[in-house]
């Protein structure tokens, strides 16, 4: 009878849509089973609530939520891209009616206005592995390696645990996941017009991360370079890459004008850059001990423990979120400190100030542009540990990258950059939270996909050479 039963279940096995099947079920237990925040609308959840809620009731995208007034006027805010989903979200039941300003910037809302939107991240990081296994397909041609890129996702438990949070990164794990796709779709069609798909996957991600806006003059010179080595195709070429810079452009200049006529100033979000370099720069003051504690630090969920053992407590209690003489608070408190500081000295406007201590940061970088570099390296280290197997993936991510280049993998290239670019951007700009890094999880599971080929080929090729002298034996 159990044999029976087998002999049924083996062409399951041989099934893409039963691999697929298992391993978003599997995703989506996990993820049921994770312990409930106590608060998903913490820190920066509020300001993605805060405009979506207003973009529910008035149609206008607001940073703020206003207890009692029947209108208000547009404001810079946030990306707007998860909080116009989070929008159409709220409005499937009460949410709404469960949000107020006098809860949100206090205790919180509690957890029932945002069950929702909580299995909308949970549908998002099913449908980013869905997405990704067909890229992969794409890409590889192989069945094998397209399930192992969708699993890489669905069993990747490190990268889920943040989903409880009303937060834009499993939106953008999609929309990143969505965009390799668009490139490997548009890539395999002749006509130019098929890259307006990418481009408005683009956009979304822009409008989600606005980090990405800075993608687009990198993209646009790693195009001309394609261009000039196409040769006969050169003119398909450049409009294949005119018409995706135009369409990714367009309505990111739109945002931008409309924030001009609110404020006289060309940006696309409210202005956080100045805290995100001041929390940068900090870490431009390790020394050679603080640098290698920083890799030990960062290193998993188990890092901070074995730098306890292997440093001295003065090296390692920087590290610590909310430590005084920390790196973190520091970094965070600093920037308003010195904004203060020359509103004081010098009379200048809040607006001027901070435009002239976001300069003098960006000095202090270009000043010692060698060690800005140096640093860099052990923020990515601690950015790439969003993924459960970073200790295969990174590695395969960099030689596989390597090879694209140095074989003129022109597919490879331009389905990687996105994710190279969050690694490196990220880091070098900003304190590079694991979290933030769920932008570079599609490159990744390519990685995966491709070390989990290579991997069955040498298993395969083993077999091969141990069968051989099994044969001439007999």
């Amino acid at each position: 009878m159990m044999r029976n039963i087998f002999a049924a279940l083996k062409p399951l096995g041989k099934s893409q849509f039963f691999w697929c099947l298992i391993g978003s079920t599997i995703c989506l237990i996990w993820m049921a089973t994770l312990k409930e925040a106590p608060r998903p609308d913490y820190a920066d959840a509020r300001q993605y609530i805060a405009i979506a809620s207003n973009l529910a009731k008035f149609g206008t995208v607001n940073a703020r939520l206003h207890a009692t007034e029947k209108t208000i006027d547009p404001s810079i805010s946030r990306e707007p891209g998860y909080p116009f989903l989070l929008s159409v979200v709220f409005q499937l039941d009460d949410s709404l009616e469960h949000i107020s300003a006098d809860c949100l910037y206090a205790e919180g809302c509690g957890t029932e206005p945002y069950i929702i939107a909580k299995w909308t991240n949970r549908i998002l990081i099913i449908a980013a592995g869905f997405v990704m296994f067909f890229a992969v397909r794409c890409i590889t041609g192989s069945p094998f390696a397209a399930i192992m890129g969708g699993m890489h996702i669905w069993l990747n438990h490190q990268a889920h645990k943040n989903y409880d949070y009303v937060i834009s990164d499993p939106l953008a794990l999609f929309l990143a996941s969505a965009l390799v796709f668009a490139i490997v779709w548009a890539w395999k069609h002749k006509s130019p017009a098929s890259w307006i798909f990418p481009g408005l996957v683009f956009v979304c991600l822009a409008f989600t991360k606005a980090i990405y806006i800075y993608l687009l003059p990198i993209t646009f010179l790693v195009g001309v370079l394609f261009v000039l080595l196409s040769k006969q195709r050169w003119k398909s070429s450049l409009a294949k890459l005119m018409i995706f810079i135009i369409v990714s452009a367009t309505p990111i200049a739109l945002w931008l004008d409309r924030n001009h006529d609110i404020t006289g100033r060309y940006q696309f979000t409210d202005s956080r850059g100045g805290i995100a370099l001041s929390t940068r720069v900090v870490f431009n003051e390790m020394d050679f001990t603080d640098y290698l504690a920083a890799f030990t630090y960062w290193t998993g969920s188990a890092g901070d423990g074995w730098a306890e053992k292997l440093f001295p407590a003065d090296v390692v209690r920087p590290f610590g979120w909310y430590e005084e003489d920390g790196y973190y608070l520091r970094g965070q408190l600093g920037f308003g400190k010195r904004v203060d500081q020359l509103i004081e000295d010098r009379g200048l406007s809040k607006v001027q100030a901070n435009d002239l201590a976001e300069q003098e940061l960006k000095e202090a970088i270009l000043s010692r542009p060698v060690k800005h570099l140096v640093t860099t390296l052990p923020l990515i280290y601690r950015g790439i540990w969003i993924d459960e197997f970073a200790i295969i993936t990174f590695p395969a991510f960099i030689a596989l990258l390597f090879y694209a280049v140095r074989r003129r993998k022109g597919l490879l290239i331009a389905v990687l950059l996105p994710s190279l670019f969050s690694i490196v951007f990220y880091a070098a700009f900003s304190l590079n939270l694991s979290r933030y890094q769920m932008t570079a999880i599609p490159g990744f599971s390519i990685a995966f996909a491709y070390f989990a080929l290579w991997a069955s080929r040498q298993i395969n090729n083993w077999r091969a050479r141990r069968q051989i002298p099994l044969e001439k034996g007999n």
